[in-house]
């Protein structure tokens, strides 16, 4: 009894404060997990700790890819088709900073991996 009343207390007092800890920010990860459902990457940006592995999974039916860079300037460091529902790739990324991908085939596609 005493457990639950202490846990409506930290809501009552994130509601006061205009919070919820359910919606705090969470801490970054050493592994991230990147949806492709309906033409979006979800969630993006995703944030995770150098060392970390981030695994793309396709929901949708059909082909998409995950490309490094952006459609105007492809920087070659990761690409790999995701052949239908699904099929995975992964990819460790070891150092900080903003990795952006996007998909080759629809370019409105877009999504960023931020290291730190």
């Amino acid at each position: 009894m005493k457990r639950i009343f202490g846990t409506l207390a930290v809501f009552a007092v994130g509601a006061l404060v205009g919070i919820s800890p359910l919606l705090a920010e969470s801490p970054l990860e050493d592994k991230g997990a990147v949806t492709i459902k309906t033409f979006q990457f979800r969630p993006t940006p995703l944030d995770v700790k150098p060392g970390a592995q981030v695994a793309w999974t396709n929901t949708d039916d059909i082909l998409h890819t995950v490309t490094s860079g952006t459609p105007e300037n492809p920087d070659g460091r990761f690409h790999s088709p995701l052949r239908g529902k699904g099929a995975t790739f992964s990819m460790t990324f070891d150092q900080p900073g903003t990795y952006a991908y996007f998909c080759s085939r629809h370019q409105s596609m877009r999504g960023e991996v931020r290291v730190k």
